[in-house]
């Protein structure tokens, strides 16, 4: 560590934001439990160090993972680092039937994930998506077991969406990272079962909230004769659609790249990928008459979402044959 790095020195507003601790907590720990001593400046200010900054942080992941404040707070750095590998650890060490299938509503979370260079077992995550109507009309086709959801709050709306989703996915379990909320709030989102985490979260933290929310609910209960209502009606489907490959963003760009060739099977392809992606999500969400009507519209968008992951693997294979970047 360089001289200067050692000098530097922060204030507690700064040490709120690196860690994603409040001021107020990072105050009762350091004066009921000693966890950090703050420097002072000239002007009275607490002044943390580098040091103090990851000691806060590390404390922030232990208690985040039931971890009593009281029980860590007295530990030094190198304790602190050996606990949160060894929580880190936990899940690839679970049982196979603890396995399970994510799904992820929310920008900066999907972003994280779709970056995360790790593997992420023994959570399979099966979706990312930052757009809502088009994660919902993918949910059912997934079968996740645990869907999570990022909200710069947690109020009883944020509660209420996430359970719906929960619900609509026959999910075992729900997770709500969020920015602030009242401690009411949270305990009200913890009675209803759901799992809370509050942010900034790392990929590894979410993992484990994963995992131990998975592990924690009870299995859901079969969906009402569904699938049945398919075969009944004669709406059949046959095949499983593959996850969305191209974000509206790729698409975009790839309907406005021009090829060697001077061809438009690019743009062609990628406008079709969209308006297919388009028709999955309004026959997902189409208000339905009775039993027959709501069979016939599941067949619909699950062909419609085999139709896509078709036309996606075409364009992915001209995107190659043309070396376009998107």
């Amino acid at each position: 560590m360089t001289a200067s790095s050692e000098e530097r020195r922060y204030g507690i507003g700064a040490v709120a934001k690196l860690t994603g601790l409040t001021d107020h907590t990072i105050r009762v720990w350091e004066r009921r439990y000693r966890a950090v001593v703050a420097a002072r400046a000239a002007n009275g200010r607490r002044m943390y160090s580098d040091a103090d900054v990851e000691k806060l942080g590390l404390l922030k992941t232990l208690t985040d993972h039931g971890i009593a404040i009281s029980q860590v707070a007295g530990d030094d750095l190198e304790e602190l680092r050996a606990r949160v590998r060894e929580i880190r650890d936990l899940p690839a060490r679970q049982p196979a039937e603890q396995r399970s299938r994510l799904a992820v509503l929310g920008g900066f979370l999907a972003a994280e994930l779709d970056a995360w260079p790790h593997d992420t077992a023994p959570v399979e995550v099966v979706t990312t998506d930052g757009n809502r109507a088009r994660f919902e009309a993918d949910l059912e086709r997934l079968g996740a077991d645990v869907i999570a959801i990022e909200s710069p709050t947690l109020d009883r709306g944020t509660v209420d969406a996430l359970q719906a989703l929960v619900e609509r996915a026959s999910a075992r379990a729900g997770v709500i990272v969020y920015g602030f909320g009242s401690a009411r709030d949270v305990e009200a989102a913890r009675a209803a079962g759901l799992h809370c985490l509050r942010a900034p979260v790392n990929v590894d933290e979410l993992l484990a909230g994963v995992s131990r929310a998975f592990a924690a609910a009870p299995a859901p209960r079969a969906p009402a004769a569904r699938d049945g209502a398919l075969l009944e009606s004669g709406w059949t489907f046959t095949g499983t659609a593959a996850p969305r490959r191209f974000s509206q963003e790729q698409l975009s760009r790839l309907a406005r790249t021009s090829t060697s060739i001077d061809c438009e099977c690019p743009r062609h392809l990628a406008l079709l990928v969209g308006d297919l992606t388009a028709f999955e999500i309004y026959s997902a969400n189409c208000a339905s008459r009775d039993d027959e009507d709501a069979a016939l519209h599941r067949y619909l968008h699950r062909t419609t979402a085999e139709a896509r992951a078709l036309i996606e693997a075409a364009l992915a294979r001209v995107a190659e044959a043309e070396g376009l970047d998107y």
